[in-house]
């Protein structure tokens, strides 16, 4: 290596036009060696913002003697000179100093871009989070010269990372990234350099083949499809039961098994409702090991009929606990020949017919390029070509892998095994899927499948589904719909002009195949498209900025706050005299769409007349025209309901998000439980629907009337853990109701603090605002560093899982949560000890879905509210006692349990627990007892 400069910045904001620089950290270095270093901070000649200083821990103190900038910089240009500089998203640095003159004509490396491709799978890219990854000490974190040092350890690492590469792919991505400025091309220019001595094999025919174990053979595409017995065997309820007890293959293949009544009766349940046909729900509550009371009958049941049984989750964790852990260990335990699958959509298999398309023509941009980059290093790591393997930051990376996805409708597996030879990953998962005893999928899946008319998954009659409360919001998501701004831009972007995008693309493939007189006619329908889509990006700007209009006259003024800003667009709001601008801002803009739609729909004609000449990148062309035009019509119609035709059954509105002022548009069905009956409950022999939380007080009402869940049977299976020996639930009496918002949320502040010194830390606590949450954050981080407690808050950075394995791993932590944290944060033992809900967890009912839905019942808070807010209480509390052996304390920070006549239903909704109500200043001391015991 030369002797390089790596530079970090820390600034008083993100926008180099109107912020100002706060530190600089500069260290040269050569290899391993460190040549010097420079540290300064500088006089802004402006307050610091709050944030930046909790951040940097920058204060104005700390500056105002500091010298101004224009006294720095020199001293700075001098240090840093002709050197390459290297940075952790390094445009961002250096476009505060090229305002000021500085470092134009440098080479500039980015350690964010060659994570991304060297690391594909890492977690977070993040300078810390790499650091870390990479055994990287950190140092003071976002101060700048702690952040130079380790973005230079960081590249050191990443250098010897990609010295590994095999050389035929540094090679290509050198020749890839010539023509595009890209922050890794120096990184791997000399890499090539320095192995330029090494053989090298004769390079293939750029995309001819692909990297990797998983487009090797082609030929063997697995076992047969099943074909389901024409008599179906009933399983016999007391020997499948038998199989549980202790001397049963169970016990003699788990050690230290434990029998558990309630597992059997959940599992006989089970086995009845499969074998006679009928539909079941089924609350088991924590601890009954519900996972192998549902999947023992149904993988006898599918294996005795040679039939499918269909598993839908709603979370990952759990299908990847399903197919790695729970059915490998049923196969085994029973010795049956038990096939399983996971199947997702197809958007999330790579296709090797698009990829090779990609290599061969060269990606267009720095975006295409990186992500071409860590999908290669990815398949020769041993990739899958499941896009859940890797890290896909940010929505400019997710459209991209789109285009490489087997979204494609028209993507056929023999194409890809002629054309590439090896097996397109999707179709040898369906391929799979036909043979699977045991299908597993997600609840957006599942429904994806309903929607198109059971297109999606292959034939079944069978239905288990797990986390079965999120099914109302899994299929509200799935059946929803969201536009931006930003999502014209992208679809607009995508599809270019004469010269440029897919439109681009398609004039110079049909140079190669058609007659000229076919050439000038696509020649001018591209020239009229490219004239409308150039019209259309300033029209929906235009639509998009009328609407914003719309809704600033509704706020009157008011700015829109820390919280998006949601306005329900409803029959009155379309009969104000200011809708009439949306209106007829949308009517230019629908009449553009549709003229645009009407040409793409015309090349595709065209290339599919050609169907005797089409060429691998024609085929690759049509599927994404057509693919464009699905979306934009999609939005086209979407849009149009909104702004002038609504259907009753659709919820609408905007929404502004105060993050950037971004605007968008939503329409989300109103109800779900009708096409739970028609294409469910009325078509499946046996549909079940089992989670720990399903009823209310009690009872299966609220769910069976959101799921049209009538003809289900019930079933209650309560949990095996002793709750009253195990768990304190503590109300404080004397708290401030949340109404009292400055008094309630002192003493949340206060009863925080004391209450995580007396528990040594080992605290969840759930909130029901993020808002909330941050200023909770803000004033006990310090009391509590001081007692030797860290603070882990959702939002910081961190991803969910991050956040889980850091607080697992301390010795005395306490996380703070939002919704995500309500459910599914499995920590057993001593690490979690201590549960606090800090509200009691409604729903925020101006949420338009929340107010929508509330319009359809007499009396919304009783009938839906409540019941909605039951469930995930329940769900919080089952964080705490997650084993047998557990002890914890919670501690309920709303006094509403207690004051308001529906509290109680909170606290019945509960198993028998130890329940004490006290003062707030007594918590502390009635935890710690509880704990010692």
């Amino acid at each position: 290596m030369t002797s390089i400069v790596a530079l970090d910045l820390e600034t008083t904001g993100l926008d180099p036009q109107k912020d100002t620089i706060l530190e600089i950290g500069a260290v040269r270095f050569n290899g391993h060696r460190i040549e010097d270093e420079f540290s300064m901070l500088v006089n802004p000649r402006r307050p610091i913002p709050a944030f930046i200083s909790q951040l940097t821990h920058i204060t104005d103190d700390m500056v105002r003697n500091a010298p101004r900038l224009n006294d720095v910089l020199p001293e700075l240009d001098a240090f840093v000179g002709d050197a390459p500089i290297v940075g952790h998203n390094v445009r961002f640095d250096l476009s505060f100093l090229q305002r000021e003159g500085l470092f134009y004509n440098n080479d500039s490396l980015d350690t964010y871009e060659l994570a991304a491709v060297l690391l594909p799978t890492a977690s977070r890219y993040n300078l810390g989070a790499l650091a870390q990854s990479m055994g990287i000490m950190p140092g003071d974190a976002h101060r700048a010269l702690a952040d130079a040092r380790m973005t230079q350890a960081l590249l050191l690492r990443l250098y010897d990372k990609a010295m590994e590469l095999p050389l035929e792919l540094v090679a290509e991505l050198v020749r890839l990234g010539e023509p595009l400025d890209w922050g890794a091309n120096w990184v791997f220019q000399h890499v090539l350099r320095a192995r330029a001595q090494q053989p090298i094999s004769a390079r293939r025919a750029a995309g001819s083949g692909l990297e990797g174990p998983l487009f090797e053979g082609g030929e063997d595409l697995l076992a047969a499809p099943l074909s389901p017995n024409d008599t179906l065997t009933k399983l016999n309820v007391d020997e499948v039961a038998a199989l549980l007890e202790y001397g049963g293959p169970f016990a003699r293949y788990f050690p230290g098994y434990e029998q558990r009544s309630q597992q059997v009766e959940m599992l006989r349940g089970v086995t009845e409702a499969l074998s006679e046909g009928y539909h079941l729900m089924v609350e088991a509550g924590t601890g009954t090991g519900k996972s192998f009371a549902y999947l023992t009958p149904a993988a006898l049941w599918a294996v005795q009929n040679n039939t499918r049984v269909v598993i839908s989750t709603n979370t990952i964790n759990l299908q990847e606990q399903l197919i790695k852990k729970d059915i490998p260990d049923l196969r085994a335990a029973l010795g049956i020949d038990l096939r399983a699958v996971v199947l997702k959509g197809r958007g999330n298999y790579l296709c090797p017919r698009k990829l090779s398309l990609l290599r061969q023509r060269g990606p267009e941009n720095a975006d295409e390029l990186r992500v071409l980059a860590k999908v290669l290093v990815w398949l020769g790591e041993g990739g899958t070509g499941d896009r859940g393997e890797i890290n896909l930051n940010g929505p400019a990376e997710r459209d991209i892998w789109a285009r490489l996805s087997a979204e494609d409708e028209g993507c056929k597996m023999e194409v890809c095994i002629k054309r590439t030879g090896g097996n397109c990953p999707f179709y040898r998962v369906r391929q799979a899927a036909q043979a699977a005893h045991l299908l597993v999928v997600n609840h957006a899946l599942l429904l994806a499948d309903v929607a198109t008319g059971s297109l999606v998954l292959p034939e079944y009659d069978f239905l288990i589904v797990d986390e079965a409360h999120h099914l109302e919001s899994a299929i509200t998501g799935a059946l929803s719909f969201k536009i931006s701004q930003g999502d014209f831009d992208r679809m607009l972007r995508e599809l270019g002009g004469s010269s440029s995008g897919l439109l681009g693309r398609y004039l110079t493939l049909i140079h190669a195949v058609a007659p000229p007189s076919e050439i000038a006619a696509q020649t001018q329908i591209v020239s009229r498209a490219t004239d409308l889509a150039y019209r259309l990006d300033n029209l929906t700007r235009n639509f998009f900025y009328s609407v914003d209009q719309f809704l600033a006259d509704q706020r009157e003024g008011r700015p829109v706050g820390i919280y998006a800003h949601q306005e329900r667009i409803l029959p009155a709001t379309r009969s104000q005299p200011a809708w009439t601008e949306v209106e007829m801002a949308w009517d230019v803009t629908q009449e553009t769409i549709k003229l645009l739609l009407n040409l793409l729909e015309n090349i595709n004609q065209t290339i599919g007349d050609m169907a005797d000449q089409i060429s691998d990148e024609l085929e690759d062309l049509q599927g994404n025209l057509g693919n464009l035009y699905r979306r934009m019509n999609e939005a086209e119609t979407n849009l149009s309901a909104l702004v002038l035709k609504p259907e009753s059954d659709r919820i609408y509105w905007a929404e502004i998000n105060p993050n950037g002022n971004r605007l968008s548009l939503q329409v989300a069905p109103l109800m779900v439980g009708p096409m739970m009956e028609k294409y469910l409950w009325h078509q499946k022999s046996s549909m079940i629907l089992t989670s720990a939380t399903l009823t209310t007080n009690g009872e299966f009402d609220y769910l069976r009337s959101r799921l049209n869940a009538d003809e289900a049977n019930e079933l209650t299976v309560g949990s095996p853990f002793d709750y009253e020996t195990s768990a304190l639930v503590y109300v404080a009496n004397d708290i401030p109701e949340p109404s009292d918002v400055n008094g309630h949320q002192r003493a949340v502040e206060s009863g925080i603090i004391r209450m995580a010194k007396a528990t040594g830390g080992r605290m969840l606590v759930l909130f029901t605002s993020y808002a909330q949450l941050k200023r909770t954050a803000q004033v006990i981080t310090g009391p509590l560093a001081e007692a030797g407690i860290e603070v882990y808050e959702q939002g910081d950075g961190a991803s969910a899982n991050t956040l889980l394995e850091n607080f697992r791993e301390a010795t005395s932590a306490v996380l703070l949560g939002t919704r995500s944290f309500w459910e599914g944060v499995d920590i057993p033992g001593e690490a979690l000890s201590a549960l606090v809900i800090v509200k009691l967890p409604f729903d925020v009912p101006s949420d338009p879905i929340i107010a929508a839905r509330s319009e359809t019942f007499d009396d919304p808070f009783h009938e839906y509210s409540l019941p909605e807010a039951i469930l995930r209480f329940r769900q919080g509390f089952g964080r705490l006692i997650r084993t047998q052996s557990d002890r914890g304390v919670v501690a309920i920070l709303d006094r509403r349990v207690i004051s308001k006549p529906y509290g109680r239903m909170f606290l019945e909704s509960l198993p028998e627990c130890t329940v004490r109500s006290g003062s707030i200043a007594d918590l502390p001391r009635a935890a710690a007892q509880w704990l010692n015991k």
